[in-house]
């Protein structure tokens, strides 16, 4: 497996976009952004989040923004590292039996909260135990495999699995341990307003719908970062986002890619772009009439020319998918080809299976977690009419097109995108290939087969049965891979960071020049 490098861009920036530009109103609530030039490196970051979080309480709240603040206040039992590897947190090892139904977590010695109470493996085991006793809490699917959850020792906890589950360590990434006589003494009402936690950093203040103010830890059981003191500040609107950067109210924001080229055009700062955890795609309803023969799936994929579509529509932020899985996520496999751009081939196939022009319905969202989705879907419209496919463009407003795939109510072909939070293969492909998945119309045994297959294995044996699902799948034509989007962030020049694959903010090793 392959892991992407970070594209780095440093270009000069100092002035606001020409067009309107709206400046953060300070940083209310939060820390003084950048010092000027020549000054000693700053030792405060101010970045955006793109939504405020629903809550501060680990146990009931999950969402992927709110990460952004679990991951330097709280401890984990795993971490995944910038470019998408497991590293250990507050387990040194993890260890499963045989066939891997059950995993026994090895604690750091030693670790205690910023209130001084210990964590040992009692604090994990109410940790999870709480989770799985609140089928309301966002943390609640990401243990769907785990049947029960047991101290062996003070630094020892096994969880016992429902079945065998090769990536559960991953999944334990996500979920944030808090110092249980602590959090019961307070209640979770009380503790999501003053947090305690055993992380790297602590709560100064939380002002929602304004800033996560946090300083450093004097009292954290592992190694210091350099960075004293993070503001974390909803900000929901892209050119915000920008001006603040640019304006210098803000160190560090994630923007969309329309947004680099004016970044690069003015004044002194930096943009980071490196290729994310997701694949956007193209979904078959294979059960379609016109859709059923593999032939005209074959040239569907054949017809589009991604590299077109990532290097004129997408100005080079992005790369051409070659499976369901992106390049950072554990199982990607570069031994599996993606199709190639045949438009020729593919009117030979339609012609081949006696396509007779039958229009097929293709639904897409016209805003929210595709950027530039309208563009795409037209872009790809054109590309199948040049081959004779007739298509029936349908757009709709993000939630509407979410429910439509939650429900399988698309009814030709679509397109969506999948990035999974624990950076690994196996959450997109249950959703892609398990008989429950939302995306799952072919409803193809030998693909729910080998998704299931791949939890039984580790290692390189792993590896094989992702290549074997990712070739097939694109063999049969259930999904076409289009792009992996790049991460792209604008940010104070000084600033020395690397940004994750998953999008999310991880300071412990940033620093400023």
């Amino acid at each position: 497996m392959t892991r992407p490098r970070t594209l780095r861009r440093v270009v000069p920036a100092g002035a606001l976009i020409a067009s309107g530009a709206l400046v953060l109103a300070g940083c209310a609530g939060g820390f003084e952004p950048t010092s000027a030039p020549g000054a000693e490196a700053p030792t405060s970051i101010v970045a955006a989040i793109p939504t405020d979080p629903s809550s501060m309480d680990p146990i009931r709240s999950g969402s992927l923004v709110v990460l952004s603040i679990f991951f330097h206040t709280f401890d984990q039992l795993v971490h995944i590292s910038a470019d998408g590897e497991l590293e250990p947190r507050l387990a040194t090892e993890w260890t499963p039996n045989d066939d891997l139904t059950q995993w026994d977590f090895t604690l750091q010695d030693g670790v205690t909260a910023s209130n001084g109470e210990e964590i040992t493996a009692d604090d994990v085991v109410f940790s999870y135990q709480a989770i799985l006793d609140d089928p309301t809490s966002e943390n609640n699917a990401y243990l769907s495999s785990v049947a029960s959850v047991e101290k062996v020792d003070d630094l020892t906890v096994r969880f016992t699995l429902h079945q065998p589950f090769s990536a559960f360590p991953r999944n334990t990434s996500l979920i944030s341990v808090v110092p249980s006589e602590t959090y019961e003494e307070m209640g979770p009402d009380a503790f999501a307003q003053d947090p305690v936690g055993s992380g790297p950093y602590v709560f100064d203040k939380i002002t929602k719908g304004v800033s996560y103010d946090l300083v450093r830890s004097d009292d954290y059981w592992g190694e210091a970062p350099a960075i004293e003191s993070i503001s974390l500040q909803p900000v929901s609107s892209d050119e915000s986002r920008v001006n603040g950067v640019l304006s210098g109210s803000l160190d560090l924001a994630q923007i969309g890619p329309t947004q680099v080229e004016s970044i690069e055009q003015v004044g002194t700062a930096q943009v980071f772009s490196s290729p994310s955890n997701g694949v956007v795609f193209l979904g078959v309803n294979s059960t379609v009439p016109v859709l059923q023969d593999p032939r005209v799936r074959e040239a569907i994929a054949l017809a589009i020319d991604k590299k077109a579509i990532t290097d004129n529509l997408l100005m080079g932020l992005a790369e051409p998918a070659t499976t369901m899985l992106a390049p950072a996520v554990e199982g990607f496999s570069d031994a599996v080809e993606g199709s190639a751009y045949d438009p020729e081939r593919a009117k030979q196939l339609l012609e081949e299976a006696g396509y007779a022009g039958e229009s097929i319905p293709f639904e897409y969202a016209t805003d929210g977690r595709i950027p530039l989705s309208s563009e795409v879907a037209q872009t790809i419209q054109g590309s199948l009419e040049a081959v004779g496919i007739t298509v029936e463009m349908v757009g709709t407003d993000q939630q509407s097109h979410t429910l439509k795939v939650r429900n399988k109510e698309l009814k030709g072909v679509y397109l969506n995108t999948w990035a999974p939070s624990t950076v690994d293969g196996d959450l997109p492909l249950t959703d892609f290939y398990e008989p429950a998945g939302n995306n799952n119309y072919a409803q193809d045994e030998r693909t729910a087969e080998l998704a299931a297959q791949q939890r039984g294995v580790i290692g390189e044996e792993r590896e094989a049965v992702f290549a074997e699902l990712l070739e097939y799948s694109n063999t049969q034509g259930y999904f076409v891979p289009l792009y992996v989007p790049a991460n792209n962030f604008a940010a104070d020049a000084a600033l020395e960071w690397e940004p994750r694959a998953d999008g999310l903010f991880d300071f412990t090793e940033t620093s400023f020049r």
